[in-house]
């Protein structure tokens, strides 16, 4: 090559490979999906849901009024100056932020710190004597313990109000000293309770990462895949070796984080200190080492499967670090949270594991036994399906064997793992550009499905939330009309299919309208129950929904909240979930996985994680409805009911009066909720379409 070529390129030669590099990147949708809608879909939920659970843990902090004692240190302080310091603590303005031990009630400083070792008090304050001789300040000893975020939450606002700056000449003033009562093993179990749990998860997934990638992709671009397949070991078998083996990885690795982390830990703090290091449980963060264990098996499992789905060790990649950061994401927000580990806390995966060595390194483990045993079990069952699915996927040499020419989608894989087409593996070929017009004339797919949730929760995030923060009513009714129809109005023309097929838009019958009436009024009512006793929504939120639907100054009209937050999002929302994004889903799944991944994105889209498992519910309830009458006018009326329930409550408040009902009116209305319930289910399916069981299913069918 001459010296003239180096220096002076062809840009025409260097746009002829630029090109031809973006098209070997770009051509896969599995990459384009990971580019796109990560960035845009994935990472605000993501972001979201991390400043509503910040957000509700501050404001219920704040809430919350701290328990306060004052009492004598010593004897000889006279009474009127333990009441005076009480009374300090109770201005306006300051009195919802303590509750402080009445003067009535006798109490010593012994007695005292025993109710704040007790976790009965978060705070006592012992009023001693003059700082010096003829002062008036007076010391203060503020006694707190450190192991309690409660606790030094009441350090803090005692602090603030006993060394406020007064006035030349008032009195008295305090000379606080805060003493924590908490031993020095208790506060650094508690100082490692905040970086223990995060790393179990996150250096166990790191751990996982790329042996996972080593034993699927790299087995196949180094050519041994075939080799090993081809021996005479079950699949299942060889996916159980290459999990466990990943595991093994993952578990040295997140033990060895661990241990080096404590003892840095530990010198940290030491440094820090002055010389005084920190005492570590070591027995405790023994027990903590041992959750490394069924986080390795579950990382391990799901990572294998995701890496089998790639071809290559750089798609591999582009697969996983998504996976990475989904499953980091429930650790991390456990611990800002700082959730109870039960309900429906210990069943999801990475939240529950970090509850858990959470609970383990304060020694507190014992207290939610149930919740312990839900996490074991729940992390060993989520392994195991990871693990049969990763074993499914290789049962299928088509699919092993597929080159970069050829094109298997993403739904094709799922479509072989859920067992349709009674096991054969999906075929991989070249698709022609006048076959895939002709595949979408016929109806969405799968990946239709997903491409217009994308692009909803993009409008609805980055637009429509800002218009209705600027005017509500104005802002929903066009995020609904125009958005949401819209989009499905756009899809239907690019399709060249008309609204009613796209929406499956059908008279029902008399039975399933009926069933949907009963669904409706009755559906609230137990979600609203569950939701309370999994994950109830906290106070200050309830408060804004109430706001929401009549606002304190009275200015809006029943019939216009029932307009907009009621009938608009029956039609408008039914019409994109229940139209096009569950018939897709449809034509390559079951009834029931497709119910299930339409309420999924549904409760997704509303962006609400304290709302997210009644609003996931209502739509897998919403699309069974839609898929068992044929038609989508049935789940818009029990949509319409459900939530025309709830806003005639709130605006009328009578929710409010329901919180406080006897418990045993409360099991009767249950009981009544179920009855109507069960009978809805019953005329919904006794007014079961007659072509295929769904919407046009017969012609979709990909099976």
């Amino acid at each position: 090559m001459s010296r003239r070529s180096i220096w002076r390129p062809n840009l025409t030669d260097v746009a002829t490979v630029v090109g031809k590099e973006l098209r070997e990147t770009l051509r896969d949708r599995r990459t384009l999906a990971v580019m796109i809608l990560f960035p845009l879909v994935v990472y605000p939920l993501i972001s979201l849901a991390m400043a509503q659970v910040m957000a509700s843990k501050q404001a219920a902090d704040e809430a919350r009024p701290s328990r306060v004692a004052v009492v004598a240190a010593e004897s000889g302080v006279p009474a009127s100056e333990l009441d005076g310091l009480r009374s300090r603590l109770g201005p306006p303005g300051v009195t919802s932020r303590f509750t402080v031990r009445p003067p009535s009630t006798a109490v010593d400083a012994p007695s005292a710190e025993a109710d704040l070792a007790a976790d009965r008090l978060d705070a006592v304050v012992e009023l001693g004597g003059p700082v010096a001789a003829g002062a008036v300040a007076r010391k203060v000893r503020l006694l707190y313990d450190a192991t309690r975020s409660s606790s030094e939450t009441a350090r803090d606002r005692l602090e603030s109000v006993l060394t406020m700056a007064l006035p030349a000449g008032c009195s008295p003033s305090y000379a606080v000293a805060p003493t924590s009562i908490a031993p020095r093993i208790a506060v650094g179990g508690y100082v490692l309770s905040k970086i223990i749990p995060l790393i179990v998860v996150l250096m166990t997934m790191l751990g996982a990462f790329y042996p996972a990638i080593d034993i699927t992709a790299g087995e196949r671009e180094r050519g041994t895949l075939e080799t090993l397949l081809s021996s005479p070991v079950h699949r299942f078998d060889l996916m159980t070796g290459k999990v466990l083996a990943v595991a093994v990885l993952a578990a040295l690795t997140g033990i060895l984080n661990i241990a080096s982390m404590s003892i840095t830990v530990a010198e940290g703090a030491k440094l820090a200190g002055a010389g005084q290091a920190l005492s570590i449980p070591w027995t405790r963060a023994a027990l903590t080492v041992l959750m490394v264990l069924p986080a390795a098996f579950l990382f391990a499992a799901v990572m294998v499967a995701i890496g089998a789905l790639a071809r290559g060790f750089k798609e591999a990649q582009t697969l996983l670090t998504p996976v990475y950061l989904l499953c980091f994401t429930p650790s991390l927000i456990a611990s800002v949270a700082e959730f109870r580990l039960e309900g429906l806390v210990a069943l999801v995966p990475g939240t529950n594991l970090t509850l858990l060595a959470r609970d383990l390194m304060l020694g507190q483990a014992h207290l939610h036994l149930g919740g312990v045993v839900a996490t074991l079990v729940s992390t060993v069952l989520f392994g195991a399906l990871a693990l049969s699915f990763a074993a499914r996927l290789y049962d299928s040499e088509r699919l092993l064997s597929a080159s970069d020419g050829e094109v298997i989608s993403l739904g094709a894989w799922l479509a072989h793992l859920f067992g349709r087409g009674g096991g054969r593996p999906p075929r991989a070929e070249a698709v022609s550009p006048a076959r895939a017009a002709a595949a979408a004339q016929e109806g969405p797919t799968p990946a239709h499905s997903a491409a217009l949730f994308g692009v909803a929760f993009i409008l609805w995030f980055f637009a429509f939330t800002w218009l209705q923060r600027w005017q509500l009513i104005p802002g929903l009714l066009v995020s609904q009309w125009v958005g949401f129809l819209g989009l499905v109005w756009v899809y239907a023309r690019g399709s060249g299919q008309p609204m009613r097929r796209v929406l499956a838009l059908r008279v029902p019958r008399a039975s399933a309208l009926l069933g949907a009436t009963l669904l409706g009024l009755s559906g609230w009512v137990l979600l609203g129950l569950l939701a309370d006793r999994l994950m109830p929504p906290p106070k200050h939120l309830v408060e804004e929904m109430r706001k929401l639907i009549r606002p304190p100054d009275g200015s809006r009209p029943l019939a216009v909240s029932l307009a907009a937050l009621a009938l608009t999002p029956a039609i408008c929302e039914e019409a994109l979930f229940r139209g096009p994004i569950l018939r897709g889903f449809r034509s390559r799944f079951s009834v029931a996985a497709s119910c299930i991944l339409t309420g999924v994105l549904f409760g997704m889209l509303h962006g609400d994680v304290w709302r997210f498992v009644p609003t996931t519910l209502l739509g897998i309830l919403l699309s069974w409805v839609a898929l068992t009458s044929g038609s989508i006018v049935p789940s818009m009326l029990v949509h319409v009911i459900n939530n025309g329930a709830l806003i005639v409550l709130a605006y009328h408040g009578l929710d409010e009066a329901a919180e406080k009902l006897p418990p045993r009116v409360e099991l009767a209305l249950f009981a009544g909720a179920t009855l109507l319930f069960l009978g809805g289910i019953v005329a919904v399916r006794r007014g079961r379409a007659t072509v295929g069981g769904g919407p046009e299913r017969g012609q979709h069918s990909r099976g």
